[in-house]
């Protein structure tokens, strides 16, 4: 299959000559096609091998039921272990666990920012979507309806030097004006058994509506197993991966400094979270008391 392409403002030969100039230095396959890591060099990563969560590396936030969304959890800090898993890189992974009933939960959501932050380069995680349990301790695993988790990156300029939102919401002001990258949401009550990746900015310069777009998604049949999710982030182009393979939709630079279009030339950071309920997280499964979202590593790489 062809790669799509959503470009805006130009013709469409104009941008992809454009964005073959600017990204001369990165591989970008088409869809199904691998992403080549020889051509890139690791700058950073957290592989979960330790015995807790890496504070140097991570912020534990802590926000109130219902901040945002319309989520039915709060977030607080002690809710992510390290714990023993075969199937891991290192034989470690880290958990986020939500545990509660109904309307009343609480969960984890970890941030890199003012630790961490980039701009360009290819970003993956892998992950294993939540696990679902009738107990907040032991239990038999149900259906995982009402989880939200999600693996994505917001812009640094958003946040103060401890890590508190300033309000402005990155360079370009505030969301969606200077974007957001969703690399992996999971909703299985309202998205059904498939992950999907999705962009988001402001429809013009005067005009703050979302403007946003899916980067494509994977439907699998068993959602307890590992996968990878990245993204491939140049000043031309952003584009997804699903276990290393390009997901086929290349969102171009329009240019000509269109930066409601394009705000996506500044330094994000990087946001692990499992949101329960809310607006896509859907309905909640009324008989689960816990859920558990493994992370088995995140990596950034920039080109050679």
């Amino acid at each position: 299959m062809k790669r799509k392409y959503k470009i805006l403002g130009t013709t469409a030969a104009a941008v992809l000559a454009a964005s073959a100039v600017i990204t001369s230095c990165c591989f970008l396959p088409e869809e199904d096609e691998e992403l080549d890591l020889s051509k890139y060099e690791l700058v950073w990563a957290d592989e979960f091998d330790g015995n807790s969560l890496d504070t140097d590396n991570w912020n534990e936030v802590v926000w109130a039921k219902g901040t945002v969304n319309n989520e039915v959890q709060s977030y607080a800090k002690g809710k992510t272990s390290i714990v023993d898993d075969d199937d891991a890189t290192d034989g470690k992974v880290l958990r986020l666990t939500a545990t509660g009933s109904g309307a009343s939960w609480v969960s984890a959501r970890l941030d890199t920012s003012t630790k961490f932050n980039f701009k360009y380069g290819y970003v993956e995680a892998r992950l294993r979507m939540p696990v679902a349990y009738d107990k907040s301790t032991g239990g038999n695993v149900i259906e995982n309806n009402g989880v939200w988790p999600a693996f994505w990156m917001m812009p640094e300029d958003a946040v103060d030097e401890d890590g508190n939102s300033l309000g402005t919401g990155g360079e370009y002001g505030v969301w969606p004006r200077s974007g957001e990258l969703d690399i992996m949401e999971y909703s299985p009550s309202t998205s059904g058994e498939k992950t999907y990746a999705t962009i988001h900015h402001a429809t013009s310069k005067t005009d703050a509506t979302d403007d946003y777009m899916s980067l494509g998604g994977k439907f699998f049949d068993d959602p307890y197993e590992w996968h990878t999710y990245g993204l491939l982030w140049t000043s031309g182009t952003v584009e997804a991966y699903y276990d290393g393979k390009s997901l086929g939709t290349v969102y171009a630079n329009p240019g000509s400094n269109n930066w409601a279009k394009y705000p996506y030339d500044q330094n994000f950071y990087i946001i692990l979270n499992l949101a329960m309920g809310g607006t896509l997280g859907g309905s909640i499964n009324s008989d689960m008391k816990r859920a558990e979202y493994d992370v088995d590593y995140v990596r950034v790489y920039k080109a050679k």
